[in-house]
């Protein structure tokens, strides 16, 4: 399985989300950014860094690995390692939160990577309860995740949009390197706090067969 998540707006979550997945699903990673996390992470055997004019080898969609790609920058004509990357994937994850800046350039990722690959899912991350918003549990009924659905939907042919809440687990992923159902594992407490999000992923990872 082959996971590109990428937006061309910084901030969306793209990390978090990817290192999630290689630690809970063990998979390796791809990067094309010179200064990455993932050397304080994982082994080396396990992390494929690129140059941003480079390929990610064609040979990744005929071997038996899993990859998650964390991409960085914006398309242009040289950037051969987000579209080579986006290619080779089975679904592309786009992240994106309700900022006006985060929701253009995710329309305008989606709009891009449209003929590379159709097959891609958008993460509404960031989502906060607002003053007006009355749900319990079900966070695809949130103000954050209703106006992104709103945006997405109205703007590209993506009708896949799923919800990822705040939280601040996910600065502990890159502290105790763990995912987040580790850290649930490892903490009676964490159990608690973050079901909401740990379900959240595993919708994700249903959605992506994974």
């Amino acid at each position: 399985m082959l996971i590109s998540v990428y937006s061309s707006k910084g901030s969306a979550g793209k990390t978090p989300i990817s290192a999630n997945i290689v630690f809970d699903k063990d998979f390796c990673v791809g990067t094309n950014e010179a200064f990455h996390i993932y050397d304080n992470l994982i082994g080396d055997n396990k992390i494929l860094s690129i140059e941003m004019e480079q390929s990610f080898p064609k040979e990744l969609k005929d071997e038996d690995i899993d990859m998650v790609f964390d991409l960085a920058g914006s398309i242009s004509k040289s950037s051969h390692s987000i579209t080579s990357a986006i290619k080779l994937s089975d679904v592309v994850l786009v992240p994106v939160y309700n900022e006006y800046k985060s929701l253009v350039g995710a329309v305008n990722t989606i709009n891009q990577i449209h003929n590379l690959n159709n097959n891609i899912i958008v993460v509404a991350t960031k989502l906060q309860k607002q003053k007006c918003d009355m749900f319990k549990l079900d966070w695809t009924e949130s103000e954050d995740f209703k106006n992104i659905k709103k945006v997405i939907e109205s703007k590209t042919n993506v009708t896949e949009i799923l919800p990822l809440k705040f939280s601040k687990v996910f600065d502990n992923i890159f502290e105790e390197k763990k995912s987040i159902k580790q850290i649930m594992d490892s903490n009676a407490l964490a159990k608690y706090s973050y079901k909401d999000v740990a379900e959240q992923f595993e919708r994700i990872y249903k959605s992506i067969n994974i």
